[in-house]
């Protein structure tokens, strides 16, 4: 039996090596260089915040495609639109006609867009988020879309923790009679913390209208706790 363990843990060890070494460069660097994990203790002003929203073809995780991806960097309190990322991908054969146009308004294939092609993004959206913290809304589905993307190109998933900011709302206000479910939303929650609703349903102004609530439930978490927030208040 011992035997048997050490082939299947040689086995297993050699198929690891194998997998990391078809990564592709810039997946293997963000791997390898890059530190995902913050202590607990850390103060949550100290650790760097990338705010991440994608719009794509539907929410088939498997079978869409996304179509565009904007970043924000938070620096404690401040949002830095200076350092913005905005990518286009252009839209894939059998895709022009998504119903989900109709939401975030990218026409197929547009002369107004500058269009990169997925490894290109990826490479650039990897380097630009390194060790941060992503933040997002509903944040599990953009997540699962870029791993579906990594996965395609050979690459290996996400690294990054991840907080979803409308979980983050319902641990401050849990949802009950007074707050149904549906309140969560991200107009719901912008309308309840009086965030305007400006450039809805595009990558970039998703990201800072969930960055401005991030801050905002930040701020009334660390008044719940007590103390400067930790990365184990999250």
């Amino acid at each position: 039996m011992e035997r048997l363990r050490r082939w299947w843990d040689t086995l297993t060890e050699r198929g690891a090596k194998q997998e990391k070494a078809a990564w592709p460069e810039y997946y293997r660097r963000y791997d390898s260089e890059v530190q995902h994990e913050f202590p607990p203790d850390r103060l949550l002003r100290e650790v760097p915040v990338v705010i991440l929203d994608t719009e794509t073809t539907g929410l088939d995780v498997r079978q869409d495609r996304i179509l565009s991806l904007g970043a924000l960097k938070v620096y404690g309190n401040s949002i830095n639109l200076g350092e913005k990322f905005e990518a286009y991908l252009p839209t894939p054969p059998g895709f022009e006609h998504s119903e989900a146009v109709a939401i975030h308004g990218i026409i197929p294939n547009s002369l107004r867009y500058s269009y990169v092609d997925e490894p290109t993004l990826l490479s650039d959206l990897l380097t630009y988020l390194g060790g941060s913290l992503i933040v997002g809304h509903h944040i599990g589905f953009d997540v699962a879309m870029l791993n579906q993307t990594l996965q395609r190109h050979g690459a290996g998933p996400l690294r990054n923790r991840v907080i979803d900011t409308a979980d983050l709302a319902r641990r401050l206000r849990p949802s009950g009679y007074w707050t149904p479910d549906h309140d969560f939303s991200l107009d719901a929650l912008a309308r309840r913390y009086r965030i305007p609703l400006s450039d809805r349903h595009t990558s970039l102004g998703d990201c800072y209208i969930t960055g401005v609530l991030w801050l905002k439930l930040l701020s009334r978490l660390a008044v719940r706790v007590g103390h400067d927030l930790r990365v184990q208040d999250l």
